[in-house]
């Protein structure tokens, strides 16, 4: 391309740039130099998308030598019978004239589709019209890559682990946090509340990594006696303390090679903080009453619903191994903080309780849903699974019926409060005003339930009521007229 096309739509002079701007006669050698020293692809196109100059790399992006792009338009070249959501690329509008930036697919000279991302900027004359617009192109395909490997490694995760449901945005977090620790020889430090699923994700990190093949060994720290805990880890030798009647492997040896995972670490003896320590760092320990030293290759997935950091503050656990252990902490959500997967969650135990029991699986009804998502789950996805099966044991193949506390959420939810009837009934109110309260509850019931009365998602189970009582109030209230009861299949 001609170099003198480049100073009609360059700026005079560059301060501090040096010789080569200062001096009118080689102003387009001094702007190519600057475009061919960018680490991106760099086209330059007229108002009307034509291109003037493109630099090296974009060749390297691309396929195409700059003097073949020179006088094409960028949609022709590269967007031309690709996906149609390319043209997102660019405003092919010609008066455009704001900044844009997407990430797209684009054909390179080899017929090969490939990601990039592009940036355009508008340029303007000394009227202020836009006479040109200069796009950065950078190559996304790296990142691209890792993308898809990322969501591989999270399907793999869904097919690997059915008892890891759900779809909500906090899950999907833990997911991700899953399939990003889990190739690497991280330690993990699992945290949330209890019941929330904290020996789902160590197998789940378990079995994405390259230790899969080998055990991953669980040890339960809250239910070990203090005095028995060395013996637990480490294991002992025959005679090293009354009862040690036989040699014994401890859970470290047994994980060699694998994955231990110390579930509710806080409960470990400060005591014996220093020793377990001491292997995480170096491989090494003793078994009780041995002298030998043993070589152990382990990953240490922990887990806890203390706050360690405060532990450590009080003297009850030694900070130093908390660091060594919250080398990537994932932070599980309560039940409460993802109450979309409740359904999903529910539908899931119950299958899997029918299954174990030999029942046919009762309905899952959306008045059932919506039971369950009023209850605040102090026993998180534990407490949900127990409920279940404790339904289904009841339902023996007929209708659902959950057994949960009557806290101030539950008895809200079975009552559907329309907004304009206000808050919670005053005890003040006249009976005129609470007969019109009734009467607001039942049509907004009514309408939520599409006037069907009948059935597990009717308008009675949605109030918690029998379907004649709720049939004798609308026909007191006369609100039948305009309502098509569905009566019951026999």
């Amino acid at each position: 391309m001609p170099i003198s096309v480049l100073p009609d739509f360059a700026p005079i002079a560059l301060a501090g740039s040096g010789d080569l701007a200062d001096d009118p006669n080689h102003n387009g050698e001094f702007y190519r130099r600057v475009l061919e020293s960018l680490s991106e692809g760099v086209l330059i196109t007229d108002a009307q998308w034509r291109i003037l100059y493109a630099n090296h790399l974009i060749q390297e992006t691309t396929g195409y030598t700059p003097e073949e792009l020179v006088g094409q338009s960028p949609y022709d070249v590269f967007v031309s019978g690709t996906d149609a959501k390319t043209s997102e690329c660019g405003n092919q509008d010609p008066v455009a004239e704001t900044e844009q930036f997407v990430e797209v697919e684009i054909k390179t000279k080899s017929g090969e589709l490939r990601w990039v991302g592009i940036k355009t900027t508008p340029f303007r004359n000394e009227e202020g019209r836009v006479i040109g617009r200069v796009t950065a192109m950078s190559c996304l395909e790296k990142q691209k890559a890792l993308e898809r490997e990322n969501e591989i490694l999270l399907a793999d995760a869904r097919e690997s682990f059915g008892d890891i449901v759900g779809e909500s945005l906090a899950l999907k977090k833990v997911l991700s946090q899953i399939a990003t620790v889990a190739p690497t020889e991280a330690g993990v430090l699992v945290l949330g509340e209890s019941g929330t699923g904290k020996e789902l994700v160590a197998r789940a990190v378990h079995e994405l990594s390259p230790r899969k093949a080998r055990p991953l060994v669980r040890v339960n720290c809250a239910s070990i006696p203090k005095e028995l805990f060395e013996s637990e880890f480490f294991g002992h030798v025959r005679g090293a303390f009354t009862g040690a009647i036989k040699d014994r492997t401890g859970r470290f040896e047994l994980a060699d090679g694998g994955t231990l995972f110390l579930d509710e670490v806080g409960e470990i003896p400060l005591e014996l903080q220093g020793k377990l320590l001491r292997v995480l760092q170096e491989g090494q320990f003793e078994r009780v009453g041995d002298e030998r030293t043993r070589r152990v290759n382990v990953r240490i997935i922990a887990a806890t619903n203390r706050d360690l950091q405060a532990e450590a503050k009080a003297g009850r656990f030694r900070l130093d191994l908390y660091y060594r252990l919250s080398v990537f902490p994932i932070d599980l959500p309560s039940l409460r903080e993802r109450l979309e997967d409740i359904e999903s969650l529910a539908a899931h135990f119950i299958r899997q309780s029918a299954r174990r029991l030999g029942v046919r699986a009762p309905r899952l009804t959306k008045a059932h849903a919506q039971q369950l998502r009023s209850y605040d789950w102090p026993g998180n996805i534990r407490e949900l699974q127990n409920v279940i099966e404790r339904a289904v044991i009841l339902a023996r193949g007929g209708f659902l019926r959950f057994e949960l506390p009557q806290t101030n959420a539950t008895r809200r939810s079975t009552v559907f409060t329309p907004a304009e009837s206000g808050s919670a009934v005053d005890e003040a109110l006249s009976l005129d005003e609470l007969e019109a309260k009734k009467r607001a509850i039942i049509e907004s019931t009514l309408a939520r339930a599409n006037g069907k009365i009948y059935g597990p998602d009717g308008a009675a189970a949605l109030l918690g009521m029998k379907p004649t009582t709720l049939s004798s109030m609308i026909k007191r209230q006369k609100l039948a007229r305009g309502i098509t009861p569905l009566q019951p299949t026999p």
